[in-house]
């Protein structure tokens, strides 16, 4: 992530650590005018201050490239007055949503978002886009560790009512087709990807895109097609962010 994105992470920061700026300031001995300045992205954080935020758990590696979790330490060492504001929700495959990120903090990974994902029909991913937010994942829900997984904002309506428009899916990369029948899965068909649920169509020896929401067509890739049709990998988390 680029330099500019230092004052927001500050600011996720503070939030965690449930200060106010001022105390903040005067917990890590920076002047009113340096934390405005650092927040505002005007100033890049002194030594000192980095110095200090080392001292006391905190991963500037985190703070200053999204790299990492929020913390040094394990959950157990911070004490229970380390907590994080309530930021995202977390659905589980029944699916219902529950909360996270309402409790002591846990260790978690920074995912840039690196494309829209079509919930409709398959749309072309710009050479030319740029990731502009992330979503901070806890890693237990990362088994396979942090590099296994990509991040795509859903875009349309074709998965409702399970999957919604905005929200945030970490697929699991896998360039195969085992284990994928029945599954809700990210795929490139023709250029353009998209994320349904996959059935095989033994009778066409091809594969069915299934739409959630029945307004929404359904796609059957015939055997011929199947050299246009890649896995992108299979969904492992999905994620409702709401905004602080």
């Amino acid at each position: 992530m680029k330099a500019e994105d230092i004052g927001t992470r500050l600011g996720m920061l503070v939030k965690a650590l449930e200060l106010k700026n001022y105390e903040f300031e005067k917990k890590f001995g920076i002047s009113t005018n340096s934390m405005a300045r650092y927040k505002s992205n005007a100033r890049y954080p002194d030594p000192e201050f980095l110095a200090k935020l080392v001292e006391n758990g905190i991963n500037v590696n985190w703070l200053l490239r999204a790299e990492g979790s929020m913390f040094i330490q394990a959950p157990w060492e911070l004490g229970p007055d380390v907590k994080t504001t309530k930021k995202v929700q977390v659905i589980d495959g029944k699916p219902t949503l529950v909360n996270d990120f309402d409790r002591t903090y846990v260790r978690t990974s920074m995912f840039p978002i690196v494309a829209e994902i079509s919930a409709g029909e398959p749309a072309v991913v710009r050479d030319d886009y740029v990731p502009a937010d992330s979503v901070e994942v806890p890693t237990r829900y990362l088994p396979h560790g942090t590099d296994s997984y990509i991040a795509f904002r859903v875009n349309g309506a074709s998965m409702e009512p399970q999957i919604l428009h905005d929200d945030i899916v970490l697929i699991k990369k896998q360039y195969n087709w085992e284990n994928t029948d029945g599954r809700i899965c990210a795929v490139r068909f023709e250029g353009g990807i998209t994320l349904k649920r996959i059935q095989y169509d033994p009778a066409r020896k091809g594969v069915i895109l299934q739409p959630l929401n029945k307004d929404f067509r359904v796609l059957i890739i015939d055997s011929d097609q199947t050299d246009t049709l890649t896995m992108i990998g299979p969904l492992a988390l999905q994620l409702r962010v709401h905004k602080i």
